[in-house]
């Protein structure tokens, strides 16, 4: 991913039912300067328009922080003593003192798995090191009882001769890992010199006292007039004695007038639903807030959700937007999302390829015979992300290489994602040629050349960042999303655990868990992997992400097309990784990718491989084969049960088949799995296990007994079988 930058079910409470009328009114957006595109005076676009609060900072979890009580509680491996002479605060602390026999090993302590739930943690210690010394410190926290890898840790830190701040905000964990037994290590590199540690500390992050997160409508806040009329919104209330308080939820629209209000008994997890069908359309606010209901004093208040209520007419001008059920709609037709991540610029395919002549981006070469733009069709991709060279690209009116690409695109039915997270002040990436532009300036440069055209999806806006990106991710985001309403702005983490805090930057959520060429990490360990390549992580990633989002967003995966230590997926490899995204809730696969350094490219023109290309190309097509199913409602009611919980699995339908997609979820290879239909199914004698030129009988139950067929599975296995339905 470039420059650096890249929790499903949701809950169903019995809620009252409100109906609400109001007079529309909508905000105004001010006018751009030095000739840039003109936004429109009114905008409708709403989604959550300030950022969340920040979490709270709770109990430090570590006893004997500032080793006042000596070692207690500390294990020391060797060159680590308690020092009486030297300390942050107090009389104590930890050194560490190197020496040519030292083996260097951490000091460490224990956090109970009896502690207080808690899934974000601060890591803070004070630090300081001798003159001369070429020692690096920092902190670490791993799961004692997987025996595994770091869940969280700071940066290496060479300190100085004062006492320094080393400090780790938002290490996050998954729920695998409640309640289990942590380590915590001050660790030591470097031969030369001492270094002390002081007031070492494992702080808890609390949830705000009420957070909310807006289920439907889930695209940008827009509710379609013709559409699912109900708005959800996921309701959390972190505090004690959550009986005590009461949840006001406020409808108003934009000017401020009241709408609605209503009081509500508080739960730690709600889901608000408000029927919506006679709203009028307009622009609205939903806000929630924590009351005393005896002083009636606010307690608390999340910030407001923003409803835009629109026409149908409105719809259709959109070039993307996201379906209700959480699939792209892309020039009126909706997709599953099937692409790459390429990157053209380099030594092999073309070198500074950014044209302002349609034609001559047809000429790009590409692989097994074809120009690249051919490749994109034979492996039917419909969308791409360009990273290089369109992180650069050129979009003035004069010197415009970015609309004759769209166009090109377009011909061959892709839409394009733009490269945008690196177009900030301070982004070593930026654009040259906007030295002399504001960010607002450059974004809005931008959109003058992608809005509306058929050949654009959307913007690329964040890959693999931490946290300390989203206020900058989230400012870029509202510019692009108000001012280029028919986009998508879409944005990858590398750390899964922290999907609840971007899941209101952007339209898309991504993952990209590579499992090839990789041991297993903390969290594979924790859900059973023992060794490479660990492609549960897949599953994991998928559904984590689905989870954290409440299944109330687009998930687009991106899984491993690239070489990692010498190994590149096989077409079984890539086969796993893309059934278990979507078994697990993908709605789009991203792929990475057709991309020089370790990609198709290198595999092509650098290693001489070109089944890397064949096997995408069958994966590619097998899979989109299936679209119109892959984008059809599931269907969990034509599987009455399977017969081992470790298959996890994903049900369709359209009038002459059933389709299951069925993945092994463990390493472990399983025999007899039967999968038990209901009545509903209505399938014929005969399963095919799609692309393994074999079938299964259905086993015909008596009286009562359902129809079944069984079938085994081999270490993280998937297969595909459709059933023929009846006559």
């Amino acid at each position: 991913m470039i420059q650096g930058d890249r929790q499903f079910n949701s809950v169903r409470l019995g809620m009252m039912t409100l109906v609400f009328w109001a007079l529309s009114t909508v905000d105004s957006i001010p006018a751009t300067t030095r000739g840039y595109v003109e936004p429109s005076p009114k905008h409708v676009a709403g989604g959550l328009r300030e950022l969340a609060p920040e979490q709270e900072l709770g109990e430090n979890q570590i006893h004997n922080s500032s080793f006042e009580g000596g070692s207690d509680g500390w294990r020391l491996g060797p060159c680590w003593a308690i020092d009486r002479n030297e300390a942050h605060d107090g009389n104590q602390s930890l050194r560490f003192s190197a020496s040519g026999g030292c083996r260097v090993a951490p000091a460490e302590t224990l956090i109970p798995g009896s502690r207080k739930l808690a899934r974000s943690y601060t890591l803070r210690a004070w630090v300081k090191a001798s003159e001369g010394s070429d020692l690096k410190v920092r902190i670490a926290i791993h799961d004692q009882n997987d025996r595994s890898g770091i869940l969280g840790a700071t940066d290496f830190v060479a300190p100085g001769s004062n006492w320094t701040l080393l400090e780790k905000k938002n290490v996050d964990f998954l729920p695998v890992h409640d309640h289990h037994v942590l380590q915590v290590w001050t660790v030591v590199q470097g031969t030369t010199g001492s270094a002390w540690f002081d007031d070492v500390e494992v702080i808890e992050q609390n949830p705000p006292p009420i957070s909310a997160f807006l289920l439907y409508p889930n695209f940008r806040g827009f509710l379609w007039n013709d559409g699912p009329a109900l708005i959800r919104e996921q309701v959390d209330v972190a505090v004690p004695n959550v009986s005590k308080v009461k949840l006001h939820a406020l409808l108003q629209t934009e000017d401020g007038s009241t709408v609605k209000s209503v009081d509500l008994a508080a739960q730690n997890s709600q889901v608000l639903e408000i029927d919506a069908s006679a709203l009028p359309e307009g622009s609205y606010r939903l806000e929630n807030q924590l009351i005393d209901p005896g002083s009636a004093k606010v307690l608390a208040t999340y910030p407001p959700y923003h409803i835009s209520k629109v026409s149908v007419d409105f719809r259709k001008k959109l070039v993307n937007y996201i379906a209700p059920d959480n699939f792209l709609v892309h020039n009126g037709k909706k997709r599953f999302v099937w692409g790459g991540y390429d990157r053209f610029s380099a030594h092999y395919r073309c070198r500074e390829c950014l044209f302002r002549n349609p034609a001559e981006y047809e000429e790009i070469p590409g692989f097994n015979g074809l120009h690249t733009i051919e490749n994109y069709a034979d492996t039917l991709s419909n969308a791409e992300i360009n990273i290089l060279p369109f992180a650069s690209v050129k979009t003035s009116p004069r010197e415009d290489e970015l609309s004759p690409w769209l166009e090109t695109l377009n011909r061959h039915n892709v839409g394009h994602l733009q490269i945008v997270n690196n177009w900030v002040e301070g982004n070593r990436a930026r654009p040259p040629w906007a030295r002399d532009m504001s960010d607002q300036q450059l974004w809005r440069s931008l959109i003058t050349a992608m809005k509306d055209k058929p050949g654009a999806i959307g913007y690329y806006t964040y890959d693999e960042p931490r946290p300390d990106k989203i206020a900058t991710v989230f400012a870029q985001a509202r510019v692009l999303q108000d001012e280029d309403p028919g986009s998508i702005t879409y944005g990858v983490l590398a750390n899964v655990s922290q999907v609840f805090r971007w899941r209101d930057v952007s339209d898309v959520m991504g993952c990209d868990p590579y499992p090839i060429g990789n041991i297993p990490n903390t969290d594979d360990i924790a859900f059973g992997a023992t060794a490479p390549p660990a492609m549960l992580r897949t599953s994991v990633w998928t559904r984590e992400t689905v989870r954290q989002v409440y299944g109330a967003r687009p998930v687009w995966v991106v899984p491993q097309l690239f070489r990692v230590n010498a190994k590149f997926p096989t077409y079984e490899e890539m086969k796993l990784q893309v059934y278990k995204a979507i078994i697990n809730g993908a709605t789009g696969i991203l792929w990475w990718g057709f991309v020089s350094e370790k990609g198709i490219e290198a595999e092509w023109y650098r290693y001489d491989d070109h089944q890397a290309y064949l096997d995408f190309k069958r994966i590619s097509q097998e899979v989109m084969a299936l679209e119109p199913l892959l984008i059809s409602p599931s269907r969990p009611d034509l599987v009455m049960t399977v017969s081992n919980a470790a298959i996890e699995w994903l049900a369709k339908s359209d009038p002459e088949k059933v389709v299951i997609f069925a993945s092994n979820f463990s390493e472990t290879s399983l025999g007899n799995v039967t999968f038990k239909l209901t009545s509903s199914a209505g399938v014929g004698s005969r399963v095919e296990a799609y692309t393994e030129n074999r079938t299964l009988p259905v086993s015909r139950g008596r009286k009562e007994e359902p129809d079944s067929f069984t079938d085994s599975f081999n270490s993280y296995e998937v297969h595909v079988y459709i059933l023929k339905k009846s006559n």
